[in-house]
C-alpha cells in the first residue's frame, strides 16, 4: 500500500511538471506574440512613413517635369529671340552700308559740279483786288 501511495505521488509530481512546462509554453508563446505585435507594427509604422515618403518624391517629380518642359520652351523662345536679333542686326548692317554708299555718291556728285545750287524758291500766285 505505501507501494502505491509512492506511485501516486509520482504521478502528481508527472503532473505538476506537465502543466508547469504547459503553462511556461504557452506563456512564451503568449510574449512571442505580444512582442511579434510590437515588431508589426513598429514595421508598418516605417512602411508609412516610407509611403509617405515615395508619395512626397513623385509629386516633386512631377513638379520636375513641369518645370523641365518650362525650360524647354523658354530655351525656344530664346533661340528665336537670338535669331531675331541677328537678323535685326544685319538689316541695321546693310541699311547703314546703303545709307554710306548714298552719302558717299552724294559727296562725289557735289565735288563733281563743284557748286551748289539753290533751288528757286516756290513763286506765289499773284493777287486778284
Amino acid at each position: 500500500m505505501l507501494h502505491l501511495l509512492r506511485n501516486g505521488e509520482k504521478s502528481v509530481l508527472i503532473g505538476s511538471a506537465l502543466a508547469i512546462a504547459a503553462i511556461a509554453g504557452w506563456g512564451g508563446f503568449a510574449y512571442t506574440t505580444v512582442s511579434s505585435g510590437t515588431q508589426i507594427s513598429a514595421v508598418s509604422a516605417e512602411r508609412d512613413a516610407a509611403k509617405g515618403k515615395l508619395q512626397q518624391l513623385e509629386a516633386k517629380a512631377g513638379d520636375l517635369a513641369q518645370v523641365e518642359s518650362k525650360l524647354s520652351a523658354a530655351r525656344v523662345e530664346y533661340s528665336q529671340a537670338v535669331q531675331a536679333w541677328a537678323e535685326v542686326r544685319a538689316r541695321l548692317g546693310a541699311a547703314q552700308q546703303e545709307a554710306a554708299a548714298k552719302r558717299a555718291t552724294a559727296v562725289r556728285d557735289v565735288s563733281q559740279t563743284a557748286s551748289i545750287t539753290k533751288p528757286e524758291p516756290p513763286k506765289r500766285a499773284a493777287k486778284n483786288p
